[in-house]
């Protein structure tokens, strides 16, 4: 596993062939994915207010942040996809540097255009964080949830933030959570989705209020020629990186 830094973003690399890069979602990191379990040349990066990146949050920066790793490691183009904030930073990507980007894969996207996220909710969470106070952040995010999804959030994002010391974390988690909270990621939505024309495959789910099948399908609708596909009900990362691999091809 190679890693390094471009600028303050914080980078891992593992694996070879087809260039890929991979976006997490909100208050995880670049450890949410198993870079060995994909069978590409992987790059994934801790966005701005995540991990060990040390950039300021800045949504709008998402997709000139893929940009500037993709320069980092020469690849004049990639397929680029990613989960919930990370579908938001890819779309960004998609649309900002349209030559650049081979297929993309959305998953489970959760803005349309803004955050589904209940703003008191997301106070809640980020004054948590804010706080280091990570057991009640995970109580407030499994709040609503079935026992054996919270179960499985929980393990999860417990993983993924062991990686880091709380009091370093967690409060770029809550500048991160409060950023996005009416950050739009396309105006006009979903309209402007339609100058994307990298091979787009959409992976969504059904009873999921942050990341409603219904913008999934606005979204799949809006790209030509996009695929929406069910996305796999387990947070395994490597069931994850099995169904990235067959919808890329």
């Amino acid at each position: 596993m190679q890693r390094f830094r471009v600028g303050g973003l914080a980078c891992v690399r593992h694996g070879s062939g087809r260039p890929l890069v991979l976006l997490h979602p909100i208050v995880f990191s670049k450890a949410y994915f198993a870079l060995e379990a994909f069978p590409f040349d992987g790059v994934a990066f801790d966005q701005r207010g995540h991990g060990e990146t040390t950039e300021p949050v800045d949504p709008d920066r998402m997709g000139a942040d893929v940009a500037a790793v993709m320069d980092a490691v020469g690849w004049k183009t990639a397929s680029v996809g990613g989960t919930s904030l990370g579908a938001a930073a890819a779309i960004r990507f998609a649309l900002e540097f349209p030559g650049r980007c081979d297929a993309l894969v959305l998953d489970l996207p959760g803005f349309g255009p803004r955050s589904f996220r209940d703003p008191a909710k997301t106070e809640r969470m980020a004054a948590a964080f804010a706080a280091a106070d990570f057991a009640l952040a995970e109580t407030v995010i499994a709040e609503g949830m079935a026992a054996p999804r919270a179960k499985a959030w929980g393990e999860a994002l417990r993983k993924d933030w062991a990686n880091y010391a709380p009091s370093e974390l967690g409060p770029k988690l809550a500048s991160a959570l409060r950023a996005s909270a009416g950050w739009s990621v396309a105006e006009p939505w979903p309209s402007a989705l339609s100058a994307i024309r990298a091979r787009t495959a959409v992976l969504g789910v059904k009873a999921d209020p942050l990341h409603p099948w219904e913008t999934a399908s606005q979204v799949a609708a809006a790209i030509p020629g996009a695929r929406l596909v069910p996305r796999v009900s387990s947070l395994d990362p490597a069931a994850i990186a099995r169904q990235w691999s067959e919808v890329l091809g």
